[in-house]
């Protein structure tokens, strides 16, 4: 017969065994549910709720292309602190799918395959999603568009509301971190914007004129500004804060390049079609445009103007 020590020792290391498993399941579950925490917390909440702290576009008023503020992580880490939460998100009811562009009536004549892609989305150009803005054509006096909220700070054309949260969940199942820093501004919002560049300039020695030639380059002028027809978003990551070339570099920047089209955006002001635009190359700046125009768009590597002007 085995001495009674043997079965107490049986016993301790049975219960410190069952202990330890215990131990890891609670881990592994924690692990699970803080795994979906982190996927429900989704980028589009980001915003800021406390009068104390910036919303969205003070962070650029107050911060043109982000070169002036040397606390500017601390300020995004603010922003989720204050932010991340129940968003704001549109009713059921006001939010649009995204439209099926206007068919024409069907003629005997076919179109010329050379004239017409044969998978190319039906051109028309009263579509609201090809409203061209640009310095030539600015926002039509009388404008007013349905807004509906992306986040506390932030709203954009009730339309496109589905498409951008898409998008952001998409971006957020790839491990990409987007974070919407700018969508519908008013005008008053874009003069402010403006000037504040303007003052920038000419305090660095710029004539007005300078200031004006220089600051419409990147800043556009008041009444000219896609975001005032809430179909334009400026969109950067945590880990990137700064408006400048570089963003187009970040995992952020080249899957917003591959993957926006797919949820009707556009990379709006791209690179080589400055003279065109007449905005420099903002590898942040995405403008709705519709999946299908989207798409068409960008596999036949022209900006909007291009695309409108039939020049492709």
């Amino acid at each position: 017969m085995r001495p009674i020590t043997y079965y107490v020792d049986k016993c301790i290391t049975a219960v410190y065994m069952a202990s330890l498993l215990g131990g890891v399941l609670a881990c592994l579950s924690h692990d699970a549910n803080a795994a979906d925490n982190m996927k429900s917390v989704n980028i589009r909440y980001v915003a800021s709720v406390n009068a104390d702290y910036m919303t969205a576009d003070d962070f650029l008023f107050d911060n043109e292309k982000a070169a002036d503020k040397e606390d500017i992580h601390e300020y995004l880490d603010k922003l989720k602190k204050n932010g991340i939460s129940n968003g704001n998100e549109p009713d059921e009811e006001d939010v649009y799918t995204d439209e099926a562009p206007v068919e024409t009536e069907e003629t005997e004549e076919e179109p010329k395959e050379e004239e017409q892609k044969s998978d190319a989305p039906i051109f028309d150009p009263d579509d609201w999603r090809l409203m061209l803005v640009n310095k030539q054509n600015p926002v039509p006096e009388g404008f007013n568009v349905k807004l509906s909220n992306i986040n506390a700070s932030m709203s954009a054309d009730t339309r496109i509301i589905n498409d951008i949260y898409e998008m952001m969940d998409a971006a957020s199942d790839d491990g990409v971190d987007l974070m919407i820093c700018s969508a519908y501004r008013s005008y008053d919002r874009q003069e402010r914007l403006f000037n504040n560049k303007i003052n920038k300039l000419m305090g660095e020695g710029m004539t007005y004129l300078e200031a004006y030639k220089i600051g419409s380059m990147n800043v556009t002028v008041p009444g000219t500004s896609e975001h005032h027809i809430g179909l334009a978003l400026d969109i950067l990551t945590g880990s990137y804060t700064a408006m400048d070339d570089g963003f187009g570099q970040t995992k952020a920047g080249q899957w917003l390049a591959e993957n926006a089209p797919d949820y009707g955006f556009i990379l709006r002001y791209p690179k080589g079609k400055e003279e065109i635009t007449g905005i420099v190359y903002e590898p942040w700046h995405f403008r709705y445009v519709g999946r299908d125009y989207a798409k068409d768009i960008t596999e036949r590597g022209v900006c909007l103007e291009e695309y409108l002007k039939g020049d492709l």
